[in-house]
């Protein structure tokens, strides 16, 4: 009975999952959430509809995310690869201490545009649904600006560009 009821709730989690993410990757974002402004790391505002018109993955990550970390060598290689074809990648770091964030980026410096979440990026990311306050997550979006996809969790080299594949050739 016990091993029965065990499959059942996992059973349950498992479809409970799918439907999430399945409703995560069709949502779009209002016009109020692409004008969210967040600084660069000298203090310059930027909205993310300035990169309209590119094919757009925003990556919420912190410096002491070991899993965050793990995918930045591969979105760096795929920034110098893709860039000139139309995408772009955009870090929003959502640690609580940017010269942390400072230091980190001098001893591994990245290709593309990183800003400074430290107040508002954790309630962006409970908009585009990380009900669970995870890292990474990264959000694709279309050259239109309509959000295409969400990931929760590591964004592979492979799934990144299954994901842009109808917009970067």
């Amino acid at each position: 009975m016990k091993k029965l009821l065990f499959i059942l709730i996992a059973l349950f989690a498992l479809v409970s999952g799918i439907i999430l993410q399945r409703s995560l990757n069709t949502a779009n974002l209002g016009p109020s959430e692409l004008e969210i402004a967040f600084p660069d790391l000298e203090g310059k505002p930027h909205k993310l509809i300035e990169w309209k018109g590119k094919v757009l993955i925003v990556n919420f990550w912190a410096t002491w995310c070991p899993p965050c970390l793990q995918e930045m060598p591969e979105f760096v290689k795929l920034q110098h690869e893709l860039g000139p074809k139309g995408l772009q990648f955009i870090g929003i770091l959502t640690d609580d201490e940017v010269d942390a964030a400072r230091d980190f980026l001098k001893s591994k410096p990245l290709n593309y545009p990183v800003l400074d979440g430290t107040i508002d990026g954790r309630q962006l990311t409970q908009k585009l649904g990380d009900t669970a306050g995870v890292l990474p997550i990264s959000v694709v979006f279309d050259p239109n600006g309509k959000r295409v996809h969400t990931e929760i969790g590591v964004f592979t080299r492979d799934e990144v560009l299954e994901k842009v594949k109808p917009w970067i050739k």
